[in-house]
């Protein structure tokens, strides 16, 4: 196992300087706006030619919905695919995707939670319960994905890619709903342009855009219900409403309210004429989307009897009571937990717990306010489109279901500890249609006589398209200018690689099963982890479990008896930051290296 170096040299530093503040990515779409917004106010009619002939090219799908769906779907695979061979299958890094993966294999294994390990102190990780179930904490929607993508192929990605190509698609039929068709199209090919190649939507395990799918549904079947309420658009509100309860239950609620007082209030007025069928116009609608949300109802109660034993406790507040720090809500009273686990699990909630410790002072509620709208900002429109989504903003001035769903959803969100886009996931309609609206907006807005706004409406999608070369043509070159974990931006998650998978991939290429013993100590970073393993654990090739010294270490490799096993130990030293040393008297390995 070699050293691997450092990037080295003034360019790979002003590269790390730059993604350390706005990022190379963010720096370029900042240059590239500001000159469409100069060439909007000075040469608006600059290349119009040329953008007719490209908008006359999309003519045959702009008033046929059927196929404008199928069309965008098939962008989906086909962006994604395009940089397989420069970008093939993410591996997961953080704690919350090793997490879901466990989930996603349980799943396979035909169960909710696994029984827990005889020796289970030795697999203890982050954002994974060990008692009274070996599962992870997240609702059981989360892995769902992966799980699908297990079964169709062994690859939990491939659920991953499936569901943002359904997401994608269903974001076209929502925006039919509010929008022209034309817009609706456009609306579509953004969202894979903006979140189908470089973004942690597609290229990482969260499972952002399974919730977007759940969210999409339901607001695409809102306006329909209202016009023509048919048992197709109960069953779709019902499927949404699903998803968003076992994927992010209180995102989702926030969400959904207003949805669910827009319908009342309509239900219950007589001169609705689309609703004059009276029970059986209702019955249409609510018994499909009352089924749908019965049986997520019995799913999530099933699933935290299985994971803690309870049928209204759920993992996610088990695993926060065994480990952490900080509660969920920043109006929540601090945890008093087990705080189980080494010390240095300590260090990563406390660390964690940085934003909760600082709420109370006006100072720090306004920051964590403008911190989340700046991230969702960031991620959902970024500098490209916030022309379309400002000129959104007006065009719906009057609209208060929009405007006031965006507010009672942030109102709410504000109250959470942390901040990520997947979180605001079931607001992304939302952010959708007021963006689609600006564009139509924008369309026939002039200034002093001059098609300032259709040059706008060209420009910003050309920018976002523009912007897909950059971070491809950092991995042609393969260098690591747009490397990272960049949630809160839309680019870039090009990373294909970590530590852990590529020494799993050394220790795989010999024959034989694997024990890595991992020592504990003051060198263990905060934000990676080594200890995480199948569902499986006794049956798998490698067996990843923490050191506990003495007797317990001896138990743990008489259990697991026959393998390969070693030692693997964080090291403080910059230029080699790990060592892995062979147990077994045979092997002669003695490798140490940096990631």
């Amino acid at each position: 196992m070699n050293e691997l170096p450092l990037p080295s040299g003034p360019v790979a530093r002003l590269m790390a300087l730059i993604d350390q503040s706005i990022g190379l990515f963010g720096l370029a779409e900042l240059v590239l706006v500001a000159a469409f917004l100069l060439l909007a106010v000075a040469a608006p009619r600059l290349g119009s030619a040329r953008f007719a002939r490209i908008e006359a090219l999309f003519a045959p799908l702009a008033h046929r919905p059927g196929r404008q769906i199928i069309a965008v779907g098939l962008l989906a695979v086909l962006a994604r695919a395009a940089v397989l061979p420069l970008l093939g299958a993410p591996v997961a890094t953080v704690h919350d995707e090793q997490s879901l993966l466990l989930q996603g294999q349980t799943y396979l294994a035909g169960r909710l939670a696994n029984p827990p390990h005889p020796l289970w102190q030795h697999f203890e990780s982050f954002h994974i319960n060990q008692l009274p179930a070996y599962a992870s904490m997240y609702f059981p929607g989360r892995g769902a994905p992966l799980a699908a993508g297990l079964w169709l192929a062994g690859e939990p990605w491939l659920g991953v890619w499936l569901s943002f190509v359904l997401m994608s698609m269903a974001a076209v039929w929502m925006l039919q709903a509010w929008v022209s068709l034309p817009m609706a199209l456009l609306g579509g090919l953004l969202v894979v342009v903006r979140f189908g190649v470089f973004s942690y939507w597609i290229n990482a395990y969260w499972g952002g855009a399974f919730t977007a799918l759940g969210a999409l549904l339901v607001f695409g079947a809102l306006p329909r219900i209202l016009r023509h309420p048919q048992w197709r658009h109960g069953v779709l509100l019902g499927l949404g409403l699903l998803i968003l309860m076992t994927t992010r239950p209180y995102e989702g609620a926030l969400a959904c309210l207003p949805v669910a007082v827009l319908l009342l209030w309509r239900l219950m007025r007589r001169s609705e004429p689309a609703l004059a069928g009276g029970r059986m116009a209702l019955a249409k609608v609510a018994v499909p989307a009352a089924a749908f949300a019965g049986a997520g109802l019995a799913l999530l109660l099933a699933y935290n009897a299985a994971t803690t034993g309870q049928f209204l406790k759920t993992p996610y507040s088990l695993n926060r009571e065994t480990y952490a720090v900080a509660p969920a809500f920043l109006i929540s009273p601090p945890l008093q937990s087990a705080q189980r686990g080494p010390a240095y699990f300590r260090d990563f909630y406390n660390q964690e717990a940085r934003a909760y410790l600082r709420r109370g002072t006006l100072k720090e509620t306004v920051r964590s306010m403008l911190a989340k709208m700046l991230h969702s900002w960031n991620f959902y429109l970024g500098a490209t489109f916030t022309a379309a989504f400002l000129a959104g903003l007006w065009a719906a001035r009057r609209n208060y279901f929009l405007l006031g769903t965006l507010g009672f959803f942030y109102a709410g969100y504000c109250l959470e500890t942390w901040n990520f886009p997947h979180y605001t996931a079931p607001l992304y309609p939302v952010i959708l249609i007021l963006m689609m609206r600006g564009f139509e907006w924008l369309r026939g807005f002039e200034w002093r006589g001059k098609p300032a706004g259709l040059f706008l409406t060209r420009a910003m999608p050309a920018t976002a398209v523009a912007l897909l070369a950059l971070p491809t043509l950092a991995l042609w070159l393969h260098k690591p200018w747009l490397e990272g974990n960049a949630q809160s931006r839309s680019c870039c998650m090009i990373s294909d690689s970590n530590l852990r998978s590529r020494l799993a991939a050394e220790l795989q290429a010999s024959p034989g099963q694997d024990l890595v013993l991992v020592k504990d100590g003051p060198n263990n970073p905060l934000h990676f982890e080594m200890v995480y393993n199948e569902a499986d654990i006794d049956h798998a090739e490698i067996v990843w479990a923490r050191s506990l010294g003495g007797e317990r270490d001896l138990a743990l490799r008489h259990h697991f008896a026959g393998r390969r096993m070693w030692e693997f130990e964080w090291l403080a030293d910059p230029a080699k930051i790990y060592r892995l040393t062979p147990l077994n008297p045979a092997l002669t390995v003695n490798a140490s290296a940096r990631p």
